[in-house]
């Protein structure tokens, strides 16, 4: 994984050969690349991000290999900006490199199960070994052991046992393999790749120390018990009865031999390779590695009657209801059938039911099943002999309780007692020997049902006309309050608790107000943007790329957003804000908590603002800000790239072509490739022959009839012609006449434009791509030929012309910097054509704008299309 620090070195050194591109081609080469790994960095972050927040089921190999496509995409655009900028940020490898490891650290962080103990008896657990005996053996021994509840006797056969079983041969490599590529939905593969796994398993041979261990314990409870003791060896997986409850997931093996142990022992553990129990774990978001196969062998009871018990009521709702639901919720709930429990268990066989008052133990109600079969220990032939057998209840017995109320109490008194030493409910089995003995056979945690979660809501709301639909769901949900519309001369810090931001375009500028807003609605951007990930990381629901909010959403009128639907609706919608987001199985998994581990080195955003002294590589925390910090620098470096330009060689020995453009200065073009049609006159470019989408749109505002370039209102480009014509090869005198030397270099869809127009300076630096997230405007303006008062003046005005074209502006006296990003192709042309207008609108105001009032009227005018700012006569003659 590691890339040599001398890449860029290299990369950056290297002269051009023959054939090769020269310094300007290669330098835009890096651009476009970087732009590139970018936009596939933000796009494979999106995809882990969705892993999680979207609920959908997904393996750990598939975030593995989306975290490691994406380190390879964060080292390529280290190298490019790298190579970009000369080497001036070599320690930002050294902070890529360490933020991945910790990412992929998380991502493969393995369980590990080497315990010496192969088997360890029941008498010695509790829940201090649940991370090597799972949770059912565990907790039983914290039944027997702890709570004092009598269990049946036996032992454990440990995690790190199956472990050493499947690393032998390479045996859980290969069935790793068998299902590694298998879609869960596709039943008939993952059928078809689990009876393969679970032939190889139930057929590989023990080690030799475990074959030892599992004789050795069959033979010490045939001692104990004598030889016709029969065993119950039951699946107690790593994971099992904890916040997923694997519940009937792996298999039981009743009635077993001693001697049959190995056998028995086999079948459990290949029972992690069922395709229910693929499809359980892989679902709910657990790998092979985190239900390593634990197996707990137990005496069985030759049970008269056996069931389940619950400590409360599994279906009333929690929190509280209405009438009898809420005092339903702490009944104990009981079910009991004659024989073995198994057919209450899986539901299989009819069963008795009692529903008993936790505080008076009464029972409120009772039911009582036609029971007429008994499942039963078959008899013991042989030392290997195995199983269960049904039996017909007399019909005289048939209809008859399997308890008494008194044992039903009993059981009544065993919940209470388990549920005060968890401290929650819990779903107990349970069986009753011939002398009516209790014993506790399983305690696990009750998964409980949450309140309704009703489904997803159509796109329109019956009923409701929706106030804005469209754009794209960022980050999914519903929320409602009061609309704060950003607009130029709003402050972000005055957006009220609650509100639902909506402004023109994404932006991280939002990030430190998202504890504050409820939901998020834009006009342009995307989900692969770096809002949208944190709005996801936060859980605000944001709505991007909808056109219009802006102008259809009033400021402070309420609204409801359902950035699910991609609808937003005026006043609030309680029906959308009662619903519920559908239940994330994963969440809480080991898996699902490895991949957000892994995103906290990943997805954040802490570099938010490019003016601050800390927006720097020593401060990139994740990957996210590395992806930041990179695609800000490159802009910059591409910004003084015609600035480099004009301080090199002659320009036309490095390409420069004149471009006649019927304006009063001098163009010089550098084409990256695709920026110029061919030409027949080599030694001249035309303007329609100019294919860049950038300059092209801004050459359409610069040449607009309305904006003054000569003193007089709009341009005589026929009177022009001759002049430029001449410039464009001029000698020394010329060049003092026309000034100095514009230039532009530009792609079919880059420009950088540096304009010296008179005694001010202009540079234009555009990508208009496709890719909505690297579209960009970075604009610069400064100088002039009046005092410093004018124009720090004039300064301000197009800082307010570019703020009304929704520019983020800074200034410093007689300095303006803006930009633009994010919006696709088609806007940022408009807005360049703009640009271009007043570019020529105002390069002499410097020298008129004596007053700070005059700024609002020469605004006004310009929107107004009025670009020589004529006055009507009245106003001219004052009267």
């Amino acid at each position: 994984m590691p890339r040599f620090l001398d890449f860029f070195r290299r990369k950056a050194a290297a002269g051009p050969h023959d054939g090769e591109p020269g310094p300007l081609e290669r330098k835009y080469g890096l651009f476009k690349s970087l732009l590139a790994g970018n936009n596939q960095a933000l796009e494979l972050m999106t995809d882990l991000e969705r892993l999680v927040y979207e609920g959908r089921s997904f393996v750990l190999d598939d975030a593995l290999a989306l975290a490691e496509t994406l380190m390879g995409a964060v080292y390529d655009i280290v190298e490019d900006l790298n190579a970009l900028g000369g080497g001036r940020w070599p320690g930002l490898f050294d902070r890529a490199e360490s933020i991945g490891v910790s990412a992929l650290q998380a991502l493969t962080r393995h369980r590990s199960f080497s315990s010496p103990d192969l088997v360890l008896p029941l008498v010695q657990l509790s829940l201090e070994q649940l991370g090597e005996v799972g949770g059912k053996a565990a907790n039983l021994g914290e039944v027997g052991n702890r709570v004092g509840l009598p269990t049946p006797r036996g032992f454990a056969v440990t995690a790190s046992a199956a472990a050493a079983f499947l690393r032998a041969g390479g045996l859980g490599e290969g069935v790793h393999r068998l299902l590694a590529g298998v879609d869960i939905a596709d039943t008939e593969a993952l059928e078809a790749a689990c009876a393969e796994a679970g032939r190889r398993i139930t057929a590989a041979p023990l080690p030799a120390e475990l074959s030892a261990a599992l004789d050795a314990a069959g033979a010490d409870m045939a001692r104990t018990f004598g030889p016709d003791v029969r065993l119950a060896v039951r699946s107690s997986a790593a994971c099992e009865d904890s916040e997923a409850s694997f519940a009937g997931q792996h298999a039981t093996v009743l009635g077993v031999a001693p001697g049959g142990l190995s056998r028995a022992w086999r079948e459990v553990v290949a029972s992690a390779w069922t395709p229910r129990a693929v499809f359980y774990r892989r679902s709910k978001g657990y790998s092979d590695q985190d239900v390593m196969m634990s197996v707990l062998v137990l005496t069985m009871i030759d049970a008269r009657a056996s069931g389940v018990l619950y400590t409360a009521d599994p279906n009333a709702a929690q929190g509280g209801g209405r009438g009898d639901t809420e005092s339903r919720a702490d009944d104990v709930l009981v079910s009991a059938a004659f024989g073995l429990g198994l057919g209450v268990v899986d539901g299989s066989q009819p069963s008795d039911f009692w529903r008993v008052r936790r505080a008076s133990r009464a029972v409120a109600v009772e039911e009582i099943a036609h029971k007429d079969t008994a499942l039963r220990l078959a008899s013991a032939g042989g030392s290997n002999d195995q199983g269960i057998v049904g039996q017909a209840v007399p019909d005289a017995q048939a209809g008859l309780p399997a308890l008494s109320r008194a044992q039903v109490a009993t059981l009544a008194d065993y919940a209470l007692r388990l549920e005060e030493h968890y401290g929650a409910p819990l779903d107990v089995e349970w069986a009753m020997d011939g002398d009516g003995r209790m014993y506790v056979l399983q305690a696990r945690p009750l998964a409980r049902a949450q309140r309704a979660v009703e489904a997803e809501a159509c796109a329109y709301l019956p009923g409701r006309v929706p106030l804005l639909s469209g754009g794209q769901s960022a980050s999914p949900g519903t929320a409602a309050g009061p609309a704060y519309v950003v607009r130029a001369d709003h402050h972000l810090h005055d957006v009220p608790p609650g509100a639902i931001l909506v402004a023109r375009q994404t932006s991280p500028a939002y990030v430190a107000f998202m504890g504050r807003v409820a939901g998020i609605v834009t006009d342009v951007g995307s989900v692969t943007g770096h809002m949208a990930s944190v709005a996801r990381e936060f859980g605000i629901p944001t709505l991007v790329g909808t056109g219009q909010a802006t102008a259809l959403v009033r400021h402070g009128e309420e609204v409801t957003l359902d950035a699910s639907g991609r609808v937003v609706y005026a006043g609030r919608v309680e029906a959308l804000l009662s619903e519920r987001r559908p239940v994330n199985l994963m969440k809480g998994s080991p898996v699902y908590k490895a991949v957000q581990e892994a995103l906290s080195h990943i997805a954040p955003l802490n570099l938010v603002d490019p003016e601050r002294e800390d927006f720097s590589p020593d401060s990139c925390r994740t990957l996210h800000d590395i992806i930041r910090f990179a695609h800000e620098m490159a802009m910059r470096e591409m910004f003084d790239i015609a600035e480099e330009l004009a301080e090199g060689d002659e320009p036309q020995g490095r390409g420069a072509v004149p471009l006649f453009t019927g304006l009063p200065m001098r163009v010089l073009v550098v084409d990256l490739g695709g920026g110029l049609a061919p030409r027949k006159d080599k030694r001249l470019a035309q303007v329609d022959e100019v294919l860049s989408v950038p300059f092209a749109a801004m050459l359409k505002g610069m040449r607009h009839p309305d904006v003054r370039w000569h003193g007089t209102p709009g341009v005589n480009l026929a009177g022009f012609a001759s002049i430029v014509a001449e410039s464009v090869f001029r000698d020394p005198v010329q060049e003092g006449r026309m000034g100095e030397a514009n230039y532009a270099v530009i792609s079919a869809e880059y420009m950088n434009f540096n304009g010296r127009l008179g005694y001010h300076f202009a540079t234009v630096d555009a990508y208009c791509g496709p890719a909505i997230n690297d579209n960009y405007v970075t604009f610069s303006f400064k100088g002039g030929a009046a005092d410093v008062g004018r124009r720090t003046r004039r300064a301000a005005l197009i800082g307010a012309l570019l703020l009304r074209l929704g520019f983020k502006v800074a200034q410093r006296g007689d300095w303006i910097k803006a930009e633009m990003k994010k919006y696709d192709a088609a806007q940022l042309c408009a807005k360049l054509d703009q640009l271009g207008r007043l570019l020529g609108s105002v390069r002499l105001l410097d020298m008129v704008l004596a007053d700070d009032a005059q700024i609002d009227w020469y605004v006004e005018e310009f929107f107004k299309g009025n670009y020589a700012f004529e006055r009507p006569p009245l106003e001219r003659t004052g009267g």
